[in-house]
Formats: C-alpha cells, structure tokens, sequence
C-alpha cells in the first residue's frame, strides 16, 4: 500500500463496507442468528486478505493525479482476486454450494460500493483542488521542452493542484505566456523570499549540470522543496517515479513522510492530547515556578521571543524566564553557553531539568510547535549558519519541536551545530510516530540529554 494520505483511511472504508455486506447479506438470509464459528474465521481472514492486496497494489490509492477508468479498473483488478480467494479458502475448508448466496452476494455489492465511494472521493478531490483547495505555488527554472511541457500542463489541469507564479531563466524565450518570465536564476532568492513559493521544479536540460546544481544548492539554502524534471523523463519506468505532473515524472531527492497529511494529522492529535494533558497534569509547577521567579529576580514570569519555525516562518516562543533582563538586541544576537553571566541562579536549575521550556507547551497547543521537532532557532544565528552551513535550512520543511532527534542524543545547548543539522535531518527523512515516541523517552531518561543542558 503506498504511503499517502489517503491509503490507510480508504484501506478502511473498503474494510467496513466488506463487514457491513457480508453483514447485511447474512442478516437478510438468515436473520439474526448467530453466526457460526466458521463464518467468524472468515470474517477474520477477509481482513487479513484484504489487506494483504491492499499492500501490494494501488487499489487505496486515490489522489489528484489519479484517472477515474484506472481507478475502476484496479478496484475490479482487486475485488476479483479477493472474490478467488474467499471462494478458495471456503471450497477447501467447508462447503461453498449451500453458502454460495452469503459470498458473492456481499462481494458483488462491496465492490459496486467500493467503485462509488472510490470515484466519489476522486471527484471531491479534483472539485476541491480545481477550486484552490491545497494548491502549491510554483516557480519553475529553466528552458527547454521540458519546461515547455510543464508549463502546458500546469496551466491545462487546475485540479493537478499547481499554480505558476512565474517562470526564472538564463535563456529568455519569446514563446513563453505573457507575465511569467520573471528573470534570469539571479533573481531566485529574492522571488522565493518576497512570494510564497511552495515549490521549485528545476526542468533545465541536463547538459546544463552546474546550473541544476547550483539551483539545488539555493533551494537548499532558502529550505524551499524543489523536483527536478529529467528530460529524460519519456524512458522512465513508473516504479522509478517518485511525483508526477500529470505525466511528467518529478524526481525527488528526500523523502518526507509527515509531507503525507495523514501523517501530519496523527502527529497533529498526539501533540494535542500530550500537551493539553501535560499542561493540567503540571499546572501545580507552572504555579511553583511563577512564585520562584517572582521572588528571585525582578521583570516578568515568561520570556516572549521571535523564532523560525516551519516553512521559515516566525512565530512567538514562550519560555519560563530563566535570565536577567536585557536589551532584545542582546537577547537575539547573544549565544548561551554554560558559563553564561545572564543566567540566574534558578534559572540554572530550571534549564538543568528543561523546566524552562515547558510554556512551550502553549506553543503546541497553538500549532507553531510540536512536541517533537527540530528545535527552533533565532533569525539572527539562522543567518549565520545557512551561511557557513550548507542545507541549514532544510530543517525548517518540518515543524519546530520541544525536543528533537538531536536533543535526544545529546545534541543541545553549546554543541556543535553540524551535528544537530545531520539529526534534524534525519528526522525529517525518517519520521514515525515511533520514532517520536522514542524521543521523548530518550528525552526524558537519556543521561546525555541532561548533561548538555545549560
């Protein structure tokens, strides 16, 4: 079953019409006696069959890019295969003459159902995405008949979900639509920071490999996503194909599961129900810690402060506050270290067990931040290490979290930024709610995460 935010709830709803056929047939025939021990087990391995094709084909995948005649047709590929299994298992291991009416009946109606909701969902899709529902701005680099081809078909079929906002490239061509030549590549960072681009695709022909590259390098740097269109793309093989435009393959180089909104949407729930949970659990030490910095050091209970989160965009971070008062220019632009004179005594003991970040608990609860994360970092220093650090921004295509991958190996405070990149990106590429869960138990009884706290 591919991974996609749709597969796992349509593997589902197959699943429970099947039930609901079977079921309903039973009921009709037999009325509502008890179903025999048999029938159980057969409920049991439809299940286990269903799923079993389910990840090996395409049949719960269904999105933008899907085409109603092949979405009919691997449903009917599907429904056949499991009809010829459920008849087999039945024939060997009972008797299928007498129940003949209790199969086929609900496999011929959970198909016809499957169908309809199938295409209903790919219709709902395509009406909403035509109609701007979860469209991508598009900036597209290059020249070409590749380029050429992706601007036909993002302008011919809306409901793909793409709008250009212009085209950038070295080699102006007279034949491009009025309004979206932009410029030459020169004008890439400026572009991306003053519009909202979702995504680059790079469809510059291959014999201008420096050109892809260095516009590799700047979406990197500008933590913008790209694909690159190969203009080789008519000899590829579909197994090959990691994202189409229409029938241009788009070949990505990271893989990104929370780019899938079902994941997103697991990982959305967790985080609510941990922090609202977290948030009433520790309420007694949030009243423990106001009256402690009240009386231990002048100014306010929390420390507001500007952050990038994801998508390079800011948001306000909340923090007990764990420093003396200073100027907002010192506090953007100074880094902390273990010896640092603006700490306050309690403040060294809160950041010691990571009490002062749990206000950030009202981040997660606002959206800004997740539990588990990259850590959010200031503009200022953000600057500085995109600089001197290739792909820094890529951790910015996920959101910001309390703790991290990097954090949890003890990655943290004054320690070497190249390090925590190469965990930020790992978890970025690798995510599971798994792996999440892991975190926060390294994260709470690793004994390098609290070594490396200041």
């Amino acid at each position: 079953m591919q991974q996609n935010g749709n597969s796992r709830f349509l593997f589902l709803f197959d699943l429970s019409i099947i039930y609901i056929c079977f079921f309903s047939v039973y009921i009709y025939y037999e009325g509502f006696a008890s179903i025999p021990l048999k029938g159980n087990i057969l409920m049991v391995a439809v299940a286990f069959l269903w799923f079993i094709i389910s990840v090996n084909s395409d049949v719960c995948r269904v999105n933008r890019q899907s085409r109603s005649v092949k979405t009919v047709e691997k449903v009917l590929v599907a429904y056949s295969i499991l009809s010829v299994a459920v008849i087999a298992v039945v024939a060997i291991f009972g008797e299928f003459r007498p129940n003949d009416k209790l199969l086929l009946f609900p496999l011929f109606y959970a198909f016809l159902a499957s169908i309809l909701t199938h295409l209903s969902f790919l219709i709902t899709i395509k009406h909403f995405i035509k109609n701007g529902y979860q469209q991508k701005m598009i900036l597209l680099i290059g020249e070409g008949k590749a380029a050429k081809k992706a601007i036909n078909e993002i302008k011919s079929a809306p409901e793909l979900g793409y709008r250009l906002h212009g085209v950038l490239s070295d080699e102006y061509d007279d034949s491009l639509p009025n309004g979206l030549f932009l410029g030459t590549t020169d004008r890439f960072s400026e572009i991306v920071n003053a519009n909202k681009i979702d995504q680059v695709i790079i469809a510059t022909p291959l014999t201008k490999e420096n050109i892809i590259l260095q516009m590799v390098e700047k979406c990197e740097r500008e933590g913008v996503r790209f694909h690159i269109v190969p203009d080789f793309y008519h000899i590829l093989r579909n197994r090959t194909v990691v994202d189409s435009l229409g029938d241009i393959p788009l070949i990505g180089i990271r893989p990104e599961p929370l780019n899938i909104l079902s994941n997103r949407i697991i990982k959305r729930i967790f985080d609510i129900i941990i922090a609202s949970s977290a948030l009433v659990v520790l309420s007694p030490l949030f009243i423990l810690f106001t009256i402690l910095i009240k009386i231990s050091s002048a100014g306010p209970v929390f420390f507001r402060q500007r952050r990038i989160g994801a998508n390079n965009l800011e948001f306000e971070i909340y923090k007990f506050r764990s420093m003396i008062i200073q100027d907002q220019k010192d506090s953007d632009s100074i880094w902390t270290t273990s010896d640092d004179k603006r700490i306050t005594n309690l403040g060294k003991f809160m950041r010691s067990v990571n009490m002062d970040e749990l206000p950030q608990l009202w981040n997660v609860l606002l959206g800004n931040m997740s539990i588990v994360g990259p850590r959010p970092e200031r503009k200022h220093f953000i600057e500085k290490f995109k600089d001197d650090i290739p792909y820094y921004n890529v951790r910015h295509l996920v959101k910001s979290g309390i703790t991290g991958w990097a954090q949890a190996n003890g990655w943290r405070g004054d320690t070497s930024i190249k390090k925590r990149l190469e965990y930020d990106i790992y978890y970025l590429e690798n995510w599971s709610f798994w792996l999440d869960l892991k975190i926060i138990f390294l994260t709470l009884f690793n004994i390098r995460v609290w070594k490396t706290a200041i």
